[in-house]
Order: C-alpha cells, then structure tokens, then sequence
C-alpha cells in the first residue's frame, strides 16, 4: 500500500523513508512529510529502532562526502574517517536530533530476545542481516505495518509494507 493510504496506527519506519525526507527529495518529498504530519496529529505512531539511526547516519554521511568532494565516499571515508565525521558529523547530529524531537515518533532500542528471532528472520525470510534485526524488533513490538521503500520485506506475508517509490513486484 502506497504510503499516502496509511492514514492511522503503528508504523515501524525504515531509514530509506527518514533518508529521503532529510535529503529533501522533491518528487516524493510531499507524501513523506503527510506521513510525518499524520504522525505529528497523533493518528500514526511511528516506531524507528537504534538500527535506523545507524544506517541513517551512515548514509547521511556518505551522501554529504559526496556532496561535499564529488569523490567516492567509501574511499574517503576509508582514508580518514575520524576527519569526516569530525567535519560532517555535527550537522549530521543536528537533523537526527530534530528528527527525534517529533511527536508520536518512538524510538526504541534492541532487546537481547531479539537475537532469537533475529537468525530465524535470516534463514525463513532470507533476509540481510540488518533488515532482519528490524523485523525483530516489529515482531517485538507486534506491529504489522513498515513505512519502507524495500521490497525483501514483501516475503512477510503478515507485514503491511508502505512505500513511497518502491510498489511490489507483480
């Protein structure tokens, strides 16, 4: 279901939801700030796990080397990492922090009886490693709808995926 249809309850958001509205992409960008509004009201609670911050951080960080040098961010990155975070890290922090600040938007952490579920994500739904730490914490929480631009978790028939760009394959 297109993410303009999920209009009450609990959502679990993906980074590529939270990435594409910090990155202001514009074709897309009115659907996710609705998104975020209805969140804002109160009709949608919105549920990002530690792993979200993670990846979106990471990305972020990529995103503004490239910006910022036009080079390949992994090499960069690679030759000096501390300098980039030091450089590019506190505006990074900034927009996190805001982000964070919205109402109805719950941060939640990783249990140690995700661990269970997390391997068992792996091998029944043949996902990548952090794509199932985020299932874990779904099913921990029993929510059945993500906000998330990523196919691999159409193979849960029990998951409602959202998405902004991404419909599932026929």
């Amino acid at each position: 279901m297109e993410l303009d249809k999920l209009v009450k309850g609990s959502v679990y958001a993906d980074t590529n939801i939270l990435y594409m509205y910090l990155r202001s992409d514009p074709l897309h960008l009115p659907a996710i700030k609705s998104f975020l509004k209805r969140a804002i009201k109160g009709d949608l609670e919105i549920y990002i796990g530690i792993p979200v911050l993670d990846e979106l951080f990471y990305r972020l960080l990529l995103a503004k080397i490239k910006d910022e040098s036009g080079a390949n961010p992994i090499n960069t990155l690679r030759n000096n990492p501390a300098g980039s975070v030091a450089r590019l890290g506190g505006s990074i922090e900034a927009v996190i922090r805001k982000l964070l600040l919205l109402p109805h938007l719950n941060l939640t952490g990783i249990e140690p009886e995700d661990a269970d579920n997390f391997l068992k994500n792996i091998a029944t739904f043949s996902l990548l490693p952090h794509d199932a730490l985020h299932l874990s914490i779904i099913q921990r929480l029993n929510i059945s709808d993500i906000a998330s631009d990523d196919r691999d978790f159409d193979r849960i028939k029990w998951l409602n995926r959202h998405w902004v760009i991404n419909p599932p394959e026929k």
